[in-house]
């Protein structure tokens, strides 16, 4: 395959401001193709169980760092067991009634014994037939007990092999001590005198006080899930939570070195705004991809446009000028002669320069330091180019030596 390509002559006056909104709404066309591709299959499946209003909701809005259930307290949201699927976020959650606390096996012979075991039975029964990846079970930490319906499902998920994580919710209305103590019951009803190391249950704490510090929190919490889903399933979980920051930086990279690579062997074929506004359709697919993984549609309310409005043109103008600085004496780009390693080397500085923009303004976000104007600041065209050069030049650089640069 040849080396040089040439970029589609300019046979026709452009209309800028059609041919931008055009491009746009192809962008958004990528955006929602690319999540389509995460069908049934592809989304990790969720069971959050435990007792009613034991804050099952409140556990897994704090996961993903979004509104994925309806939150409620001390009455159910929810009938049974409901699969929520949320648009725009790979990933079903199984959402379960909950039980009263007064349900326990050892009332032989009452309503509370036969609640208890219809509670068993559902929930036992959307694990099977829905084919759940792994479970959440939430015990509420003010609660001060561990129930023999909460062992026995626990056990139950053990004995067919399904990830279980035991979660003390509303810890910041318990004593340390309680919680201290509720673990040790958990370990010793499910793990028993003397577990195997590999096989202890896992027990995380969880609050929405971020002044309250405990050892295995939301974040661990996160952490042991991505670990515990099968690896097609993983990608997807990753771009449903906001949060997870490595895990999204190392997805990001993958994608961007694939595309360089590809652009390195493929031909060129720019789709040109004008002379000094340029971008390929591989680094639309790319820059879709990104933006989903960092979920920077949450930022279309701050910026009260489409985020397409706001990073194409510059992106447009970032590619455009650092093509014509990579091709001395190039001047107008269409219709001149583009090198395949240019090619490469300027979607891998592209795709880097956006990633780290993205992880800019989501770790913004998340420390409640993001505004309209910083957002603005950080997704200016004078910022991506900064950016690219840099990482266009490291990636030069590091390609002449070796294999391609990390990320970063």
């Amino acid at each position: 395959m040849s080396s040089n390509v040439s970029a589609p002559q300019n046979t026709a006056p452009l209309n800028m401001e059609e041919t931008l909104k055009e491009f746009q709404k192809k962008f958004k066309a990528e955006m929602e193709e690319f999540l389509s591709k995460y069908d049934e299959n592809g989304k990790p499946r969720i069971l959050i169980a435990g007792a009613t209003g034991c804050g099952k909701s409140t556990v897994c809005n704090l996961v993903f760092n979004r509104e994925i259930t309806e939150s409620g307290s001390g009455k159910p949201v929810t009938r049974g067991v409901k699969k929520l699927s949320i648009p725009n976020i790979p990933v079903i959650i199984y959402d379960s009634e909950g039980y009263e606390t007064g349900a326990r096996f050892s009332d032989r012979g009452s309503s509370a014994e036969d609640d208890g075991q219809k509670y068993c039975d559902i929930i036992m029964n959307a694990v099977r037939d829905e084919q759940i990846d792994l479970i959440w079970y939430c015990i509420s930490a003010p609660g001060g007990r561990v129930t023999d319906v909460d062992t026995s499902l626990i056990k139950q998920f053990r004995a067919l092999k399904k990830p279980v994580a035991a979660v003390l919710t509303q810890i910041d209305v318990a004593t340390e001590e309680d919680c201290e103590e509720l673990k040790k019951i958990i370990a010793q009803e499910v793990d028993g005198p003397d577990p195997d190391p590999s096989r202890k249950i896992a027990i995380f704490e969880s609050t929405t006080d971020p002044e309250i510090k405990v050892p295995q929190g939301i974040p661990e919490l996160h952490a042991w899930s991505f670990n515990n889903l099968m690896e097609s399933r993983k990608d997807a979980f990753v771009i449903s939570c906001r949060r997870g920051i490595d895990e999204k930086n190392k997805l990001a990279k993958k994608w961007i070195v694939a595309a360089a690579t590809a652009a390195a062997g493929a031909s060129f074929n720019p789709m040109p705004f004008s002379d000094t506004l340029i971008i390929t359709a591989a680094q639309l697919t790319l820059y879709a991809k990104l933006l989903n993984l960092w979920n920077m549609t949450d930022f279309e309310k701050i910026l009260g446009t489409g985020i397409a409005e706001t990073i194409i043109p510059a992106l447009g103008k970032t590619m455009a000028g650092n093509l014509i600085k990579m091709i001395p004496g190039a001047g107008a780009i269409i219709g001149g002669i583009i090198n395949a390693s240019v090619a490469s080397t300027l979607t891998y500085g592209a795709g880097m320069a956006l990633n780290k923009t993205c992880r800019v303004l989501l770790e913004k976000q998340l420390s409640g330091s993001v505004t309209a104007s910083v957002v603005q600041e950080i997704l200016s065209s004078e910022a991506l180019a900064s950016a690219v050069q840099e990482y266009a030049k490291n990636y030069r650089r590091k390609k002449e030596d070796g294999p391609a640069p990390e990320a970063h």
